[in-house]
């Protein structure tokens, strides 16, 4: 692929989807910026802004007729769209949570069977699914979040034997925590169940975020660029750590008693 590649990310109005269209944009390829909140992309650098809501086929077919429309193509496919939820499993709320797989995984799903065709077409393509190091170990308090970037794992890696004859790519990245509005999103989809004293996990919740205060977050920026550096490479690996902690890179690796130890301490 040449340089100037159609590019189309979701998940666009905040974070590490905003910080990629920007540093994309900037290195000269043509950035297709989607949000479920189009109004959020008012003042972002790209190519082309669209309404586009993962969960909902009409409009992820839309788009995409909108996209293949105006560039004839689409070089790379990111899927970023995804958010969290905090809680005990006995307790969170599973509407909730299916909303939450929704977006990050079947959302995946969704975007891909949109786009491999028109990549099949032109024999070439990239798929980037932005996971995260919760889908490499579970941690307590975040076992539905963890379970959907698990999945995300799963399916870049069924996408990546599927496809290789076509010349696409398929790869996962696992970002660590970073500055983002994440945290944001996960107080308000979590807050009225993790600030219960009534709870019988209410002490696992004070410890929880105790230990997400103490958190070193990554800059967004530098992490944006990590990505795009990995998105340009001429092959890629099957998946990326990014702004991970060593910590949580080392934890990865332990045997599942050791792992499990430090974990109910924690």
């Amino acid at each position: 692929m040449k340089d100037g590649r159609v590019v189309l990310i979701t998940g666009c109005s905040t974070g590490i989807g905003r910080e990629l269209c920007e540093v994309l944009f900037n290195a000269g390829h043509k950035v297709v910026a989607t949000a479920r909140n189009a109004d959020s992309l008012k003042d972002l650098s790209a190519s082309l802004k669209l309404f586009l809501d993962v969960t909902k086929e009409e409009s992820i077919h839309e788009a995409i007729n909108e996209v293949v429309s105006r560039f004839h193509k689409i070089d790379i496919l990111v899927n970023n769209a995804g958010y969290s939820m905090r809680g005990a499993l006995e307790e969170i709320d599973v509407k909730l949570a299916r909303d939450m797989f929704d977006v990050n995984v079947f959302g995946i799903i969704q975007m891909v069977q949109a786009v491999v065709p028109e990549m099949r077409k032109q024999k070439s393509g990239k798929i980037i699914n932005i996971g995260s190091i919760s889908g490499k170990f579970t941690q307590p308090i975040n076992g539905a979040y963890c379970a959907s970037k698990f999945a995300v794992e799963a399916l870049s890696d069924a996408l990546r034997l599927e496809l290789h004859s076509n010349n696409i790519q398929v790869t996962v990245i696992e970002p660590g925590p970073m500055n983002t509005n994440f945290f944001k999103t996960l107080d308000n989809n979590s807050n009225a169940l993790t600030s219960d004293a009534n709870s019988y996990y209410a002490r696992f919740y004070e410890s929880d975020a105790s230990n997400m205060k103490k958190q070193k977050l990554a800059e967004s920026k530098k992490a944006a660029k990590t990505i795009s550096d990995i998105i340009m490479k001429g092959r890629l690996n099957a998946r990326y750590q990014v702004a991970v902690p060593f910590s949580y890179n080392m934890i990865t690796h332990f045997p599942d008693s050791l792992k499990e130890y430090i974990l109910k301490n924690r």
